[in-house]
């Protein structure tokens, strides 16, 4: 590997040679590296380009990804549907190639590592449609950007350093990252891509927190759940959990099977959960009161469904070039119409005998449908089985207005729901499904596009897209592993798991000395000594601890990115998110352009693109990283040039 840590004090570029820093060595930086090398032919102009990936994780799978983490811990994709490798299907203004997916590479590399490596074992007893350890998905990360910098050699070189980049400043005679090991690299142009940042305790966080100790409560805010000390929570303790996505899944596999409980099988084929006494009983809630939605556990061979109401061009039919657009009002009802029509298409494709009226006269009657009235009715002559209809409110909203006589039977409730959901999303014959979730990536690019564009309200874009949007889309399309489903189920049959329901409201009683949850699903309430909140902080770029973007904002060469809106005591409306420009540069604390500091990640006020991708779908993050790419290359000769006639000055 062309790589090399650099030891001296003072890092100095070769004079001849534009450097980029990238901050960060995960997969965002893979996706742009990779970019920067496949566009050299046409853009280094002869000039060699010095890159320096700045990351205290090993790289290629940063933080997030990391290897030294437990092998209980899964992506939530399924094997043969990750890549961080453009394929033929992307189109950017780069060449693209075949692309290596995490599936081939698990078939022609990870299985020829030897059998004492666990990561061979695993690779090994994959499929397609098995759910990947994150240590298994860091092996090919770093395999990939092996990959990557062996093909850099005609055109970079590639230094890795294995520290914490701690301040980026821009001086008259550039750039300087300076990192945590004393040492500073000179560069003429910045990637900040960090991915996964802490954030500290936001305001009521810091409250709740501070009455917690004083009655000798544990509180644990919101964090990335891996790195959460979770000691505290003692055996047998009951435990109020608030949120059921991801972040929840994780902590029930770290506090279960994590302090050695374990799972068997049953001749009935069920699943049981043998535990080790070590267990604290965790009481969950939500806002939606139901765990996110089993990811498919089938391949789908499609083809997906094209876009055909929420496309760019429907939209600016719909609402014009000009008129900031609603999320909520707007666009969400032309979501709604665009999932109805995939899953319609595919299922009228894919099972033709579960329909009443030919293909044809329910499309033109469905493109003719004026209001969610007529659209329904049209489904109820059309589609006999309430189980192949599509309510996107129903989906979404499970529990909503329903109220059970008491704890119990809503844990049967919840039950019979998480069965059913995993006897649906293992059966290939409800493809309308995977139709759906290929639609809602589709929509996403859509939204990004948007979003780029600054073509959203203040409020959609401060809260609806990270809230209403980004909600809706993990709980339909970035949900757990069926398996871990499975397990969750047996959690609950052995009391260990107890669900609260939806709309769950949670207070400190100081007089009581006890955290008290209640819900709108059932009377009664739950009282505990430890609350966890199970959910990744929000962004919030002036709260998080990063010395980088503090000192960026200290000095005002960055900005939060804050919203004019009337509608709003101060009249602005913060976003959390880092302000960069449609090219992805900073905006600085006066509104210019900075020139040589660029930022990707959802802390960004950027699209919102994901850092791995489905092959063969065109994904925005390729894109997105094609045409960033392209930009650093256009800006680092620029920026090279003034660094020399700097130095010249200076001398």
């Amino acid at each position: 590997m062309s790589a090399s840590f650099l030891p001296s004090a003072l890092l100095t570029s070769h004079s001849d040679s534009p450097v980029l820093c990238v901050v960060g060595a995960g997969p965002t930086a893979i996706g742009v590296l990779e970019r920067l090398i496949a566009n050299a032919p046409e853009l280094a102009g002869g000039r060699r380009l010095q890159v320096h990936l700045v990351d205290p994780f090993p790289p290629g799978g940063g933080r997030v990804w990391r290897a030294e983490q437990p092998d209980l811990l899964w992506a939530n994709s399924l094997v043969g549907d990750i890549t961080v490798l453009p394929d033929p299907s992307v189109v950017t203004d780069g060449p693209v190639g075949e692309g290596t997916t995490l599936w081939q590479w698990v078939k022609d590399v990870g299985r020829a590592r030897p059998d004492d490596d666990p990561i061979g074992r695993e690779a090994r007893r994959l499929r397609p449609a098995s759910f990947p350890s994150r240590p298994l998905v860091n092996a090919y990360l770093r395999w990939v950007l092996d990959q990557v910098v062996a093909a850099a050699a005609p055109w970079a070189d590639v230094h890795l350093h294995a520290t914490r980049a701690v301040d980026v400043a821009t001086g008259a005679n550039g750039t300087r990252v300076r990192l945590a090991d004393g040492r500073e690299l000179e560069a003429d142009a910045v990637l900040l891509a960090q991915g996964h940042l802490d954030a500290r305790p936001s305001a009521e966080e810091r409250l709740l927190g501070a009455a917690a100790t004083r009655r000798g409560l544990t509180y644990l805010p919101t964090a990335y759940t891996a790195d959460v000390d979770l000691s505290a929570l003692a055996p047998g303790e009951d435990v109020l959990v608030r949120g059921a996505g991801l972040a929840f899944v994780d902590l029930a596999v770290l506090l279960t099977s994590g302090r050695g409980g374990r799972f068997t099988r049953g001749d009935d084929g069920r699943l049981r959960y043998v535990p080790s006494g070590r267990e604290p009983v965790l009481h969950v809630g939500s806002r939606r009161g139901v765990p996110y939605r089993a990811k498919l556990a089938y391949p789908w061979a499609g083809p997906p469904v094209p876009l055909r109401f929420f496309t760019p061009e429907a939209v600016e039919a719909a609402f014009g070039t000009d008129r900031p657009l609603s999320l909520r009002t707007d666009l969400a009802p032309l979501i709604a119409r665009e999932l109805g029509w995939a899953h319609y298409t595919e299922l009228f494709r894919a099972a033709p005998e579960r329909t009443a009226l030919g293909w044809a006269e329910f499309a033109e009657r469905y493109l003719a449908a004026t209001d969610r009235a007529a659209e329904r009715a049209l489904v109820a002559e059309a589609v006999p089985e309430p189980a192949d209809r599509f309510d996107l409110d129903a989906l979404d909203r499970p529990l909503a207005g329903r109220r059970f006589p008491g704890p119990e039977a809503l844990q049967e409730e919840l039950r019979r729901h998480i069965r059913a959901d995993l006897d649906r999303s293992a059966d290939p014959a409800h493809s309308s499904d995977a139709a759906v979730f290929a639609a809602l990536l589709q929509c996403h690019g859509t939204i990004a596009g948007l979003v780029t564009a600054r073509r959203l309200t203040p409020r959609s874009e401060a809260e609806d897209l990270s809230g209403l949007w980004m909600n809706l889309f993990s709980y339909l399309a970035s949900g757990p592993p069926g398996p871990r489903l499975e397990e969750l189920l047996a959690l609950s049959e052995a009391g260990v798991v107890r669900f609260l329901g939806a709309d769950v409201e949670v207070v400190l009683d100081e007089d009581d000395g006890s955290f008290r949850a209640r819900s709108a699903s059932c009377p009664g309430e739950v009282r505990a000594r430890a609350l966890v909140e199970a959910r990744v902080p929000a962004p919030d770029v002036t709260a998080t601890p990063d010395p980088v973007l503090t000192g960026l904002l200290l000095r005002g060469e960055a900005a939060e990115r804050v919203l004019p809106d009337p509608s709003l005591e101060g009249g602005v409306r913060s976003t959390g998110k880092l302000d960069v420009d449609p090219s992805l540069r900073l905006v600085t604390a006066v509104g210019a352009v900075h020139p040589r500091v660029f930022a990707v990640g959802f802390w960004t006020a950027g699209a919102q693109v994901a850092a791995f991708a489905r092959p063969r779908t065109n994904a925005p993050f390729f894109r997105q990283n094609d045409g960033l790419a392209r930009e650093l290359w256009r800006t680092l000769p620029a920026a090279l040039v003034e660094r020399a006639d700097a130095v010249a000055g200076a001398a």
